[in-house]
Order: structure tokens, then sequence, then C-alpha cells
């Protein structure tokens, strides 16, 4: 039972870093007042899978995440987790 309890802690804490990412990703986007279809051009991935992103209904691959961040100026980065424990 407790390692269902903690694959379930890691999950939680994985969808919760996804979010931020893309919560993250739609404010730079807005920042720079581009629109998904204006990241799809510049980035070569289609405006649908943005949205899906966009909207939590897709988990974004990195290779995707790269180049649509690549027009806004960032990439994505390793970074130390501060467990909170």
């Amino acid at each position: 039972m407790e390692k269902i309890k903690e694959y379930i802690s890691q999950e939680k804490q994985i969808s919760e870093m996804e979010y931020e990412l893309i919560k993250e990703f739609i404010k730079l986007r807005k920042d720079a007042n581009l629109s998904q279809q204006d990241i799809a051009n510049q980035s070569k991935i289609i405006r649908t899978t943005i949205a899906r992103i966009e909207n939590g209904m897709n988990s974004p691959q990195v290779k995707t995440m790269l180049q649509i961040l690549e027009p806004l100026g960032y990439t994505l980065k390793i970074e130390k987790i501060n467990n909170k424990d």
C-alpha cells in the first residue's frame, strides 16, 4: 500500500511540474503578444498541437517544447528540485 501512495504522490508532483511549465509557456507567449498561430508558424508545430498542450489535453514531448519555446527566445533547463520536506 505504501508503494502505491508513493507512486501516486510522485505522479501528482510530475503533473504539477508539467502544469507549471505549460502555464509559464502560455504567460511567455501572451507577454510577447503572440498567438498560438504565430508560434505555430515560427516553430513549425501545428497550432492544434499547441492548443492541446495549452489546454492540458496533450503532454508535450521535450522536442516539441524546445521547438515552441525557441521563437520566444527560451529553452528548457534541468534544475535540482528543492524538496519541501
